[in-house]
C-alpha cells in the first residue's frame, strides 16, 4: 500500500477573478479540500459586484462525486464545507491580504498569471505580493498549466517533485510537505529530485522516508538558484516544486524579488511555497 499522509490543513482559501484560466487553480482547491475534509473560502476579487463564484457542485459531479442534480446538503455530505465571499476592490493583493489578516488560513491556492517585460508593469502584480505578505502556506497553479490535478476528471498525478535545498531556510518543511501530499494522493511511483546550489560536503542533513515505489536523487550545481530551479523543473518536467520560503533577504531580494517570486515568474509547473517555521517563544 502506498505510504498515506493526512494533510494538515483544515481552512483552504481561493481567490480568484473567474478568469478561464484559473479553472485548474479552483480544482486544485476542491480537490485538496476533499482530501483534507475540509473547509474552503472562494473569495471573488473584482472591482464590480460580480456574483459568478465557480461552480462546486458541477465539478464534483463531473468528478463523479456527486449524482447529477444534487444539492448543498449533498456537499456536505462529503466531509466538506464551502463559503463564499465577494471583495469589491480595486486592488487585489490587498483585499486578499486583509481577508486573510480576518480570516486565517492554513493553505492558500491561487492562480498566477505569468507576464514579463513592459506586462509587468501594465498589469497588477497578485501572486507575487500575496506570497509576500501572507505568511500562510501557497500552491500557486501558472494560468495555462494542468498541475497535478485534472479539473475535467479530478483525477491526480504526482510523479516527480523538486525541492530546492539549502541551508538557510531549513529545507525540511518542504521535504515533510512534499512527502505528505505525495501519500495523501496515493502516489505510488514518485521522484524526489533535491537540487543544492554549492558543494556537497556542505549539503544539509535531511530526513527523507523509505517508501516501497519512491526515489530520492539529487543534483549538485552552482549559479544563480532560481534559474536552476526553473530549469531544473524544466528538464526533469516535474508535477510540482516544493520549497521553503523566508521573504526577501537583502536588498537585492527586494529589488528583483525572493527566490520563490523569481522561481513564480517563469516555472511551468505548479508551485508549493512553505513558509519558514517560526520557534514559539514560551
Amino acid at each position: 500500500e502506498p505510504r498515506r499522509s493526512a494533510l494538515s490543513f483544515r481552512q483552504i482559501f481561493h481567490p480568484t477573478d473567474r478568469a478561464v484560466q484559473e479553472q485548474e487553480a479552483f480544482a486544485h482547491a476542491l480537490k485538496l479540500t476533499c482530501l483534507a475534509q475540509a473547509e474552503l473560502t472562494i473569495m471573488h476579487v473584482g472591482p464590480e459586484d460580480f456574483d459568478d463564484f465557480p461552480r462546486v457542485r458541477p465539478m464534483l459531479q463531473k468528478w463523479g462525486l456527486l449524482p447529477q442534480g444534487s444539492t448543498k446538503e449533498d456537499v456536505t455530505r462529503l466531509g466538506i464545507h464551502i463559503s463564499k465571499v465577494r471583495a469589491l476592490a480595486d486592488h487585489a493583493a490587498a483585499a486578499i491580504l486583509r481577508q486573510l489578516s480576518l480570516q486565517p488560513a492554513d493553505l492558500l491556492v491561487m492562480s498566477t498569471h505569468q507576464r514579463e517585460g513592459l506586462a509587468r508593469l501594465t498589469h497588477e502584480a497578485v501572486a507575487e505580493p500575496v506570497a509576500r505578505g501572507a505568511h500562510v502556506d501557497t500552491l500557486f497553479v501558472p494560468a495555462g498549466v494542468a498541475g497535478f490535478v485534472s479539473a475535467q476528471t479530478g483525477s491526480t498525478k504526482l510523479e516527480r517533485i523538486l525541492i530546492p535545498v539549502a541551508r538557510h531556510p531549513d529545507p525540511q518543511p518542504a521535504i515533510d510537505a512534499a512527502v505528505g501530499l505525495a501519500g495523501a494522493l496515493g502516489a505510488e511511483k514518485v521522484l524526489f529530485e533535491l537540487v543544492y546550489l554549492g558543494d556537497e560536503a556542505t549539503l544539509p542533513k535531511v530526513s527523507k522516508p523509505d517508501q516501497p515505489g519512491w526515489r530520492w536523487e539529487r543534483l549538485i550545481a552552482k549559479g544563480n538558484a532560481a534559474d536552476w530551479i526553473v530549469a531544473a523543473g524544466q528538464d526533469f518536467d516535474v508535477d510540482l516544486i516544493v520549497m521553503t520560503t523566508a521573504g526577501h533577504h537583502s536588498v537585492i531580494d527586494m529589488l528583483r524579488g525572493s527566490t520563490t517570486e523569481r522561481v513564480l515568474r517563469a516555472a511551468r509547473s505548479s508551485l508549493l511555497a512553505i513558509h519558514k517555521r517560526i520557534p514559539s517563544q514560551t
